[in-house]
């Protein structure tokens, strides 16, 4: 089963070949800069989508314009060679989050806590669960078909704050926060508000806020 894990710092480390992944001491990372940033394209997955009873919302990390027609959007990583020996193809395209990522030790197989925020106006889709649900239900997810969805409603988040705190085998779980405000493209404000948990593999959402006004 694919998960979604917040391993994709390590994943970026070993694509780039970093020299210090060794170094048994706490490290501080940020994007873009120390790195190219996260190989994903949007926040969703498999396992995440998340929801209220009647709405649910996509933030997208680079442009919805650049996520490749034959990618499945519920994989959430993408390290697809761009090109023979290339980089993943996420790098070639425009970030729209910043964020930083705090490391015990990059010996971890991920960072314990990072914070993603806006660079740009985040772009945000929000669409009828329902009929997310139902696009989703044979295991695949196209740009193409996400931009297809009737309810299809499309926005910026010009606030954007993700904190990401992985979890602890044995010890703890990880949590998820995501904080955002922007405006939909007929002028109306939009404000949400995900707090969730993951225990066991299984994402929990605690709470969702969607309010369109």
């Amino acid at each position: 089963m694919k998960m979604r894990n917040r391993s994709w710092l390590m994943a970026v480390m070993i694509v780039l070949g970093a020299a210090d992944v060794a170094v048994a001491q706490p490290v501080h990372r940020v994007f873009p800069g120390d790195t190219p940033g996260p190989p994903i394209y949007a926040n969703i997955s498999a396992e995440y989508l998340p929801h209220t009873d009647d709405l649910a919302v996509v933030f997208f990390y680079r442009s919805p314009s650049c996520v490749p027609e034959d990618f499945n959007l519920l994989d959430y990583l993408d390290l697809t060679p761009a090109f023979p020996g290339g980089p993943p193809r996420p790098f070639l395209c425009d970030l729209q989050i910043q964020g930083t990522a705090f490391w015990h030790s990059l010996d971890d197989p991920a960072p314990a806590l990072q914070f993603f925020f806006e660079l740009n106006a985040v772009p945000t889709w929000f669409v009828a669960w329902s009929e997310l649900e139902a696009a989703a239900a044979d295991g695949v997810l196209t740009i193409s078909e996400l931009a297809a969805l009737p309810s299809l409603q499309v926005g910026e988040a010009s606030s954007f704050l993700e904190t990401i705190r992985n979890g602890v085998p044995a010890q703890r779980g990880g949590s998820e926060e995501v904080v955002a405000t922007g405006t939909l493209l007929d002028g109306r404000s939009f404000v949400v508000h995900i707090n969730e948990k993951l225990r066991d593999g299984v994402h929990l959402f605690r709470s969702i806020r969607i309010d369109i006004e």
